[in-house]
């Protein structure tokens, strides 16, 4: 009996070929919509997850700005990452975490003011300023050639980035010349492609350049704010104690003021991921509205199409079927309609998160569970929706049924 009612539910569809496709519009589009918020969000958490471990296991980051404070377990509370903005460190922060018991290598990041070019060409890349144990501390690689070295001394030297080193020199560079700000410097490393870019959670390194603190003072008048430390420490086990040795060093050098923030690897993470938990809740409950309205849509589309069924109803049940058989034929008509709807829908979220990947470089996570999930829950708002106009069909007289032109 199941057969035959779907059977009839597909003949009825392909019988009002324009408004079975309306109907289905609303479905395909909150499927899609919530399809790709889950899947994109799930990317974005993974490629968040990919990022930060990059930069090795035991990292601790030092920002500027209080961008984050802690209640009184210390777990980090009240995020603010427009405070981080401005650079708030200094030299001496950075000595002082460099002497931090436990730490193994540190690595400052000053932002500096400039234009890159090659001959007449200009890019847009970041020029930072820090010293030779960054590519160690933040885990990263070189492809060519080597990191800043101290006894360069003032040596005019830079490192470039893989995106750089494509755009300006086809991929390689080492031995080039670029100008930064007036100023001429030679290329001595290409670093490899990093996987700490794309999210918009920290700077470019694949298109960046790299220079000397002293090279970067001299670009900037003689002086530089540090906009963030990153320390590598081979003893995870005390990890939250060197993070309180630091945030003490650093308050002194403040006069108090806690315009900084120092945070392990582990706890950005966690900060992260509860960030992205109610990134993901937010847009599913606008998708939940969007499948809500379409379960509407088709509520009202049922009841128009029983109206000018009114007459097929009467001979049906005419010829002996009872009320629950017309009930049964037109909520299979509803569930049939978002099945399809909730599968084209998935197919569309499939082709946008390819367009997301593309452009974006975070490439959405499809959860068999998620997806199948995803069609139950668009099949069972189209039945909900179904049912009173099922039960109005199935509630017909079958003699004024007759006489309905």
């Amino acid at each position: 009996m199941l057969w035959v009612n779907i059977k009839l539910a597909l003949a009825s569809l392909k019988s009002a070929k324009l408004r079975s496709f309306l109907t289905m519009v609303a479905v395909i589009i909150g499927v899609a919509a919530f399809t790709i918020i889950t899947t994109t969000v799930e990317g974005l958490r993974a490629s968040f997850a990919e990022q930060i471990n990059s930069y090795g296991g035991n990292l601790i980051a030092v920002n500027s700005g209080k961008i984050f404070d802690r209640d009184e377990s210390g777990d980090i509370t009240d995020i603010n990452f427009a405070a981080g903005l401005t650079p708030t460190l200094t030299e001496q922060d950075f000595l002082d975490v460099v002497d931090t018991e436990g730490i193994v290598v540190a690595a400052p990041m000053s932002p500096v003011s400039g234009i890159v070019r090659r001959g007449e060409t200009e890019t847009g890349s970041l020029i930072i300023a820090t010293n030779q144990n960054w590519a160690e501390a933040l885990n990263q690689k070189v492809k060519d050639g080597v990191f800043l070295r101290d006894e360069d001394g003032d040596k005019k030297t830079v490192v470039v980035g893989a995106d750089v080193s494509s755009d300006l020199f086809g991929g390689g560079g080492l031995g080039s010349t670029l100008t930064i700000g007036g100023q001429s410097f030679v290329v001595v490393g290409v670093l490899s492609k990093s996987e700490s870019s794309g999210l918009g959670l920290g700077p470019d390194l694949n298109n960046a350049v790299f220079i000397s603190l002293e090279s970067g003072k001299e670009l900037s008048g003689g002086s530089l704010l540090i906009s963030e430390i990153d320390a590598q420490t081979a003893d995870p086990e005390n990890i939250q104690s060197i993070v309180g040795t630091i945030e003490q060093k650093l308050l002194e050098n403040h006069s108090g003021e806690q315009n900084f923030a120092v945070a392990t690897q582990e706890e950005l993470t966690k900060v992260f991921n509860g960030f992205i938990d109610i990134l993901k809740l937010a847009s599913q409950a606008i998708s939940y509205i969007m499948l809500f309205v379409g379960g509407i849509v088709i509520l009202l589309i049922m009841l128009i199409t029983v109206g000018e069924r009114t007459r097929e109803i009467g001979i049906r049940k005419s010829i002996g079927a009872t009320s629950s058989n017309i009930m049964t034929q037109f909520l299979t008509e509803s569930v049939v309609i978002t099945l399809i709807g909730s599968l084209i829908g998935l197919a569309v979220a499939y082709l946008v998160g390819l367009l997301v990947a593309a452009q974006t470089g975070i490439t959405p996570v499809y959860s068999a569970i998620t997806l199948v999930l995803i069609v139950v829950i668009g099949t069972i708002i189209g039945g909900l929706a179904g049912l009173y106009p099922a039960y109005q069909a199935a509630k017909k007289d079958p003699v004024e049924a007759l006489r309905h032109s």
